[in-house]
This record gives C-alpha cells, sequence and structure tokens, in this order.
C-alpha cells in the first residue's frame, strides 16, 4: 500500500512538473508574439509618418509649383501688356492710330489683370436686389453687413437666416444661407462677442463672386456693408485716395449711400432714387384697373402699359394682327365717326341741291 501511494505521488508531482513547464513556455511564446507585434505597430507608425511627411512635401510641392506657374504666366501677362502699350505709343508718335480695343484700362486694372477699388465702391448685393455703398477696409479680416431683426428659418433641410437692412429710411428684407457662428474678440468690451455668417452673392464692377459676410447691426454706421480683406485676397488692389473706381454694376435698381451722402441730398432736395421708385410704382401688381387714356382698361400705373392695346401694338409692329384682333370699341368708333362723316356728306350734297333747286326757280320767275 505504501509502495502504490508513493507511486501516486511520484505520478502526480511528475504532472505537476510537466504542466508548469508547458505554462512556462506558453507564457514565453506569449510574450515573445507581444513584442513582434509591438514591432510591427511600431513599424506601421514609422511608415504612416513617413507618408505623412511625404504627403504633406507633396503638396507644398504642388503648391509652390502652382505658385511658380502663376508668377510666371503674370510676367508674360505684363510683358504682353508692355509691349502692345509700346506698339501703341510708337504709332502715336507717328500721328496714326491703334484701331485694336486696348487689352486692360489701367483706371480700373492693375497690369496683372487686378481689379483697382477705391476706399468706397458700389456693390451690388443680389439677395437684397439692392446696390450698396460699400467701406472696403483692409483692416478688417471679414466682410460684414448691416444686420437687424434678425430671425431663423428652414429651406430645403437647411438653415437660413431673414434679417434686415436698415439705412438711408429704408428697410431691406433679406434672405441668405446660414454658415456658420464665429467668435469675435473685441477690444471694446470684455470677452467675445457671437456674430452668425451667411453667403451673399455680390458683384464689384465686373467681378462677381459669393462670399461669407457677419451679421452686424450697422445701422448707427456710415455704411452698411464692409468689404473685408476676405473677399479682395489675390483680386483687388485698393487706392484709399480714390473712390468709386469701379462702374456700378447695376445702374437702375435701389441705390443705398453713405449716411454722410444721403443726408447731404436730401438737405438739398435730392432723391437718388427717385427714378427707381418711379419704376417700382409703375410695375406694382395686383392694383385696381383704372381708366386708360385711350379708354382701354389698364392693370398698373401706367397707360401705356395697358392691355389689351399693349399686345395689340406688339403683333402690329411685328406685321401679325389679324383684323378680327382689333379693340371692338374702337372699331366701333371708327364705324360711326365714318357713318357720321358719311351723313353730313349726303346732308350737304343734298342742301346744295336743294339750293340750286331754288336759285332755278327764282331765275325761271325773273325772266318770265
Amino acid at each position: 500500500m505504501l509502495k502504490k501511494n508513493i507511486v501516486l505521488a511520484l505520478l502526480m508531482s511528475s504532472q505537476v512538473a510537466f504542466a508548469a513547464d508547458n505554462s512556462a513556455d506558453m507564457n514565453d511564446k506569449i510574450t515573445q508574439m507581444r513584442g513582434t507585434i509591438d514591432s510591427i505597430n511600431g513599424e506601421l507608425t514609422n511608415q504612416r509618418a513617413a507618408m505623412s511627411d511625404l504627403r504633406t512635401d507633396i503638396e507644398r510641392s504642388n503648391s509652390k509649383l502652382k505658385k511658380q506657374i502663376f508668377d510666371e504666366l503674370k510676367t508674360i501677362q505684363r510683358q504682353n501688356q508692355s509691349l502692345y502699350d509700346s506698339m501703341v505709343s510708337e504709332k502715336e508718335r507717328d500721328g496714326g492710330k491703334m484701331n485694336v480695343k486696348p487689352l486692360r484700362n489701367y483706371d480700373l486694372q492693375t497690369p496683372d489683370g487686378k481689379m483697382i477699388l477705391g476706399g468706397e465702391e458700389y456693390v451690388y448685393v443680389k439677395e437684397a436686389n439692392a446696390t450698396i455703398a460699400a467701406r472696403i477696409d483692409t483692416g478688417a479680416s471679414q466682410s460684414s453687413i448691416s444686420a437687424s431683426d434678425v430671425t431663423e428659418f428652414e429651406r430645403n433641410g437647411k438653415k437660413w437666416l431673414r434679417f434686415n437692412v436698415v439705412h438711408n429710411d429704408r428697410t431691406i428684407e433679406v434672405e441668405a444661407p446660414f454658415v456658420k457662428q464665429t467668435r469675435l474678440r473685441q477690444s471694446s468690451i470684455e470677452g467675445y462677442s457671437y456674430r452668425p455668417i451667411v453667403r451673399l452673392n455680390v458683384k464689384i464692377g465686373d467681378y462677381s463672386t459669393a462670399a461669407e459676410f457677419n451679421l452686424i447691426d450697422r445701422t448707427q454706421m456710415q455704411y452698411a456693408l464692409l468689404i473685408g480683406r476676405t473677399l479682395l485676397t489675390d483680386i483687388a488692389v485698393v487706392d484709399v485716395s480714390r473712390k468709386d473706381v469701379q462702374p456700378r454694376a447695376d445702374k437702375n435698381g435701389l441705390l443705398i449711400i453713405s449716411t454722410d451722402d444721403y443726408n447731404e441730398n436730401k438737405k438739398n432736395g435730392v432723391d437718388v432714387n427717385e427714378k427707381y421708385d418711379k419704376m417700382i410704382k409703375e410695375n406694382e401688381g395686383g392694383q385696381k384697373a383704372i381708366p386708360a387714356s385711350n379708354d382701354t382698361q389698364s392693370l398698373g400705373t401706367n397707360p401705356e402699359r395697358a392691355l389689351p392695346s399693349v399686345s395689340n401694338k406688339i403683333e402690329k409692329e411685328q406685321g401679325s394682327l389679324p383684323k378680327e384682333k382689333l379693340d371692338k370699341k374702337k372699331a366701333t368708333v371708327v364705324d360711326d365717326d365714318k357713318k357720321a362723316a358719311d351723313k353730313k356728306a349726303a346732308d350737304k350734297s343734298t342742301d346744295k341741291k336743294k339750293a340750286a333747286k331754288s336759285d332755278s326757280k327764282k331765275n325761271n320767275h325773273k325772266s318770265n
């Protein structure tokens, strides 16, 4: 029995020792695998960093190459312009004249094609359907537009803002897509001020673009619109000694000018929007029809735009007006006038015949 127990104890101890040996080997293998994995991860991290550096170098090289190409193109453009100017000067010295349209107007553009802007410019804002005199401020990073009574609404699942531009004793309602909220630090107040930014379509001279404008109450300021560096970069240079360099894009639309200019015009009895207001009044819809000067019905305040006389006039000018489309009232008046004239002529003829017959009888009576 004792021998049997000793044998069992030996067997158990050998199994424990074998299991311990296997566990130690397994731990060693796991540790080794972890080391290999860490080494692979480190290598991958190094490769990612190298790829990121390579991508940055490529982007930097592309940007540098683009700038180099752009500079070379501008150099060629300046050379061509200089050559053209030399040809024009030489031709004019010889008493001749170039029958070719100038490549550039140096009053409006620089030799490399950038717009020249003054300290104030007319800017057409599509969403306001108005031309607004804007201050050109290279010291401001962002452009801004005067806004009051700002409300939020949704259009096609996207956030929009509705606000009023109050200037020159006028209120213009504007709707524009919301872009983001910006935080600005101002020296005049402590902390930050928050302003919503919208996207507006604007036009300066012949240049059109969509730009971001932050909303701020400028009702007490000279200008309802301010143009900052973000919009000016790479497209314009500013000559603060000049004003209104670029031509007004919308010459017949609503015009909002600076506060001082508006007050001066108002003092002198000048309304810069007199023609515009008159045109808007004439084009107003939904008014009560009033008799026009030619007895037709008018849909507005201008009798020259009455119907059906307008359509008849157009078709008559095109040579396609059929007789049955003539204004019946006019036709009736013409017929009545013709009948009256014919009757009058007939009465005159009858009176003449009666007078001749009477004279004949008198003559006969005298001869008898």
